[in-house]
């Protein structure tokens, strides 16, 4: 299964993982507060919306390791670019609050 070791693969892993876990956060702790964009809204009023995106982007280290594990080096390559991106953006959001 060679598509497994892209980095392109890896890239898309690494920036959609985060997202499903800020919504399942969202589902699973903050469901009753309203919807998600009023939730996202919320954390930015109490500049928390860092804290939710460095929280997001855990899982991304399993991926990261399942990769570097498998031999599938690019694919780890993808997910640790995205990661830093994340990691860009947290920075961004810390600097302009």
């Amino acid at each position: 299964m060679k598509w497994l070791d892209r980095q392109v693969t890896g890239l898309v892993v690494g920036l959609l993982v985060p997202l499903l876990i800020s919504v399942l956060i969202y589902k699973f702790r903050f469901a009753s507060a309203g919807d998600f964009t009023s939730f996202l809204k919320a954390l930015m009023a109490v500049e928390s919306l860092g804290k939710l995106l460095s929280l997001s982007v855990m899982p991304n280290l399993l991926f990261f390791f399942l990769g570097i594990w498998s031999n599938r080096l690019y694919a780890a390559r993808g997910v640790l670019i995205a990661t830093v991106l994340y990691g860009m953006l947290a920075v961004v959001l810390f600097l302009i609050r």
